[in-house]
């Protein structure tokens, strides 16, 4: 598994799994301890201008509220369908730097999944590959 690392060389692991649900896409963010601690649904809409329209519920305790919406409008907005990513990354007393460097990796883990997508035959489906 390939990793990144934090400025003070903490693991920032992040895996990205993703699965087909119809159409749409749901996402699975995890990183250290896997867990659920927040979930983002995006809706791609062109009828209202080429709209993302994303919701947040976040679990208490849980500071994955805004990785998870970032994640879910990027994807929404490049595959231009309904996606919804569950997210949950834990790491015990995370310093600023931990923070910063997982997120980083999340957001790089999520383009490449993104960036490999265009590469997916049109009709098939998101099958639980994993990035990370």
């Amino acid at each position: 598994m390939k990793s990144g690392r934090a400025e003070n060389n903490r693991l920032a692991q992040v895996d990205i799994r993703y699965y087909g649900m119809g159409k749409d896409v749901v996402f699975l963010v995890t990183g250290g301890a896997a867990h659920i601690g927040a979930t983002a649904t995006a809706c791609w809409s062109d009828k209202e201008g080429e709209a993302v329209h994303v919701d947040v519920l976040t679990l208490p305790g849980h500071r994955e509220d805004r990785l998870a919406a970032e994640l879910a409008v990027a994807a929404a907005s490049a595959l231009r369908r309904t996606v919804a990513v569950l997210a949950g990354i834990h790491l015990d007393r995370p310093s600023r730097e931990d923070i910063e460097g997982i997120v980083r990796e999340a957001r790089r883990r999520m383009k490449q999944v993104l960036d490999e997508w265009e590469d997916r035959p049109e009709e098939s489906e998101a099958s639980g590959e994993t990035i990370g």
